[in-house]
């Protein structure tokens, strides 16, 4: 039973992929604490593993055309330990939506509005997020093209503007990094960004032109990891081992754009693109979350659940995580550790299986 109707392009699935790994940008920060400047390196070699990870995924939903993962789950893994399975994915997504959603939360009380109470910020972020998903897969794809565009546009325009305050010297000495922290940057990467591209098997069976998909993921993937890497590249050029100590060093960098006295001090641009970015990847967990619940429950739509489930998110995320540190500090040590299974480890023994029972 199909309880999304609605289809998209290939086209808007790349862009919708671009948008989630610029939603990412801001963990950049927590990355750079471990692996420093080299940060540009562990990048890298994290997008050339993960290329193979996304064909992974769309090696799945080719052989289960017309399926998303909870349907593929238990096509694969049987009735029971299918469901499992799904129900470790659905936590998966949701902790997302709840990382995500104190993230954008802390910025705008820390840096824009110390006067208010966090949880002003994380209601209206849902109930936005909320209206969005409501809508449907098609509004959600639609507002993701205009956003991640928008974003690029910015991107490109903010490193321009800012080209005479970068500072090469600040990429010396290069691959200083021992293993632990080497190793520790490459878990960390391939589990954020790269590895949230899971969360598409909810999306693929939408598209409409079904051949193109994994063309569409791959290009989407590189392209978004190019962004990823120019930014994180711009950071430490600019700002130095400053870019390891603030939170939101695009932030930051913003303060510094001077144009005579028509253009500076362009922090406020900066922040509604952050919540931009931030917004989109949460409203593309937030469906996905709602949708493979719907799925699970076997009701015919999802869209019950979007109030449930931004209730249950609003109070975790003033209550789970009590600092900004502390979140820094999971996401950098915990969160990897927690994640690898389910963009690694689930997604290859899946299509292992799925071989394996098409052999026989």
């Amino acid at each position: 039973m199909k309880i999304e109707k609605g289809r998209i392009s290939s086209t808007q699935l790349m862009f919708l992929i671009i948008g989630l790994l610029e939603g990412s940008t801001l963990t950049a920060a927590s990355i750079g604490e471990v692996t420093k400047k080299s940060t540009w390196l562990v990048l890298l070699l994290s997008l050339g593993i993960s290329l193979p990870l996304i064909l992974v995924c769309t090696s799945l939903s080719e052989k289960f055309p017309c399926k998303n993962l909870i349907e593929i789950n238990d096509v694969i893994y049987g009735r029971y330990f299918g469901k499992i399975m799904s129900i470790l994915y659905i936590f998966y997504f949701w902790l997302i939506i709840l990382a995500n959603l104190r993230l954008v939360a802390d910025f705008f009380s820390i840096y824009l509005f110390p006067e208010t109470h966090i949880s002003v910020f994380i209601i209206l972020i849902t109930t936005l997020c909320l209206y969005t998903i409501r809508k449907g897969i098609e509004v959600i794809v639609n507002t993701g093209f205009v956003l991640t565009v928008l974003t690029i546009i910015i991107g490109v325009f903010i490193s321009v503007v800012t080209v005479g305050e970068i500072n090469l010297s600040n990429f010396l000495p290069l691959f200083q990094i021992n293993l632990k922290d080497f190793v520790q940057g490459i878990n960390l990467m391939v589990a954020i960004p790269f590895g949230d591209t899971v969360v598409f098997l909810m999306f693929y069976p939408y598209v409409n032109e079904i051949k193109q998909v994994k063309k569409s993921a791959l290009w989407g993937l590189i392209l978004g990891g190019m962004y990823f890497l120019s930014v994180g590249f711009r950071n430490l050029a600019i700002l130095g081992e400053l870019a390891f100590i603030h939170g939101f060093p695009s932030y930051q960098i913003a303060a510094l754009i001077n144009i005579g006295e028509f253009i500076s001090r362009m922090e406020a641009l900066i922040a509604v693109i952050m919540l931009f970015n931030l917004f989109l990847k949460i409203c593309i967990f937030y469906y996905a979350t709602t949708l493979s619940a719907a799925q699970f429950l076997k009701l015919r739509s999802y869209k019950p659940l979007v109030s449930l489930i931004g209730i249950i998110t609003i109070v975790f995320s003033l209550s789970v995580v009590s600092s900004p540190e502390k979140e820094s500090y999971i996401l950098a040590n915990i969160y990897p550790i927690y994640a690898i299974p389910f963009v690694v480890l689930f997604p290859i023994i899946s299509l292992t299986i799925a071989y394996i029972k098409e052999q026989g």
